[in-house]
């Protein structure tokens, strides 16, 4: 699927943007509009106008909460916290910018939660010696009867912030009786960008921190807790239920079962990095860079996330994201979710993943009949 643009990574971008539309995140005619004055493969152009689109929509909704227009005021804000993120997101790390860009989309979500109709909590779980920022979200079903509520636990992946979050998944679920958790783990949102602290393979670590946190709440049943991981959320998810057993049920929103495996599988011109010098992977990558809009950002939001400084560093780095050896462990039902046509997952990652399972596993692939085919 292609929306209104040619390159992949500003097509996908854009409808990730506009498909959250059905929580208030986005409407279809702002993106459309913003996307036409963008000039395709321009990571700077892109950023200008998501940018003047997220401050006309932010004055939108500060008028009308001034005006005590509560409902139009809170959705006018959730539109542009959306627009703040996407217009960050191809931004490198060093863009001052992209920092600006992002505290103005925790601004803007923030005081759209404050003026919402059901119950959340802005939480920080904590972590080591740090904490991780996140928001508690209560199951509807709660107020009517005060007893405790199955928890879903939801986190993003490789780009995804706990605003975002919200959108495409917390929404849903607190409509259908369920508690959501969403935090910012390593590498991700506020403890990435804020407390500069990146991600890291064995994701168990913050995920028993939050289910740690979870325990100290009344409202939560937890004999009912289940985890989904979006994205590369979907190598996180699992190998946290692998070495977690408080987890009674496991979703993976796409399939990262070996990052790398899958990178060179969708890349497949990246497999004559292998075994080369670290200076020819450094020469080889950048060129790749110009090459491609999607690497571009891939190879630069990589050496953010994973905290690494040369671009050489990368695949082995990517290596250590396996879930080969770990996948037997995993013990509850786990759900697989897949897009026929996901440009970062190829198709033998679900096969080789799903034949290592031993727990109950259900496989639902997403088709391009259903307009739901992509990442």
């Amino acid at each position: 699927m292609k929306l209104h643009f040619k390159d992949q990574a500003f097509s996908f971008e854009l409808l990730r943007a506009a498909s959250y539309a059905g929580y208030q995140g986005a409407e279809i005619g702002e993106c459309l509009a913003t996307a036409a004055n963008i000039k395709e493969g321009d990571f700077n152009s892109w950023f200008e106008e998501w940018e003047k689109t997220a401050k006309r929509v932010e004055k939108i909704g500060e008028n009308c909460l001034s005006k005590r227009h509560v409902v139009s005021g809170r959705e006018a804000l959730l539109r542009a916290s959306n627009y703040y993120r996407t217009a960050e997101f191809f931004l490198k790390a060093t863009d001052s910018r992209r920092d600006e860009n992002y505290k103005k989309s925790v601004e803007t979500f923030k005081k759209a939660m404050a003026e919402m109709d059901f119950y959340y909590e802005i939480v920080k779980i904590p972590y080591e010696n740090s904490y991780m920022a996140g928001y508690f979200y209560r199951a509807l079903d709660y107020d009517k009867n005060k007893q405790p509520c199955p928890t879903l636990i939801f986190i993003g992946g490789f780009d995804s912030t706990a605003e975002e979050l919200y959108f495409c998944g917390a929404a849903a679920a607190i409509k259908r009786g369920y508690n959501c958790l969403v935090f910012d783990g390593p590498g991700q949102g506020e403890t990435l960008r804020i407390q500069k602290i990146p991600t890291r393979f064995d994701y168990e670590v913050p995920v028993r921190a939050a289910i740690d946190y979870l325990e100290s709440r009344r409202d939560v049943d937890m004999d009912k807790i289940s985890l989904m991981g979006m994205s590369m959320g979907g190598y996180y998810a699992p190998r946290a239920a692998a070495f977690d057993k408080r987890i009674k049920a496991c979703i993976a929103y796409d399939v990262f079962y070996d990052l790398w495996n899958s990178t060179i599988n969708q890349n497949p011109k990246l497999k004559k990095l292998e075994g080369r010098s670290p200076m020819m992977i450094e020469t080889m990558m950048r060129f790749a860079e110009k090459r491609s809009s999607n690497l571009r950002w891939a190879i630069q939001n990589s050496l953010w996330v994973f905290g690494i400084e040369h671009r050489n560093e990368i695949p082995e780095t990517l290596k250590k994201y396996t879930l080969k050896g770990i996948a037997n462990k995993i013990d509850c039902p786990l759900l697989i979710l897949v897009g026929e046509a996901d440009h970062f997952v190829s198709p033998e990652q679900v096969d080789e993943f799903a034949n290592e399972l031993k727990c109950s596993k259900t496989i639902r692939v997403f088709t391009r009949e259903e307009g739901a085919e992509e990442h």
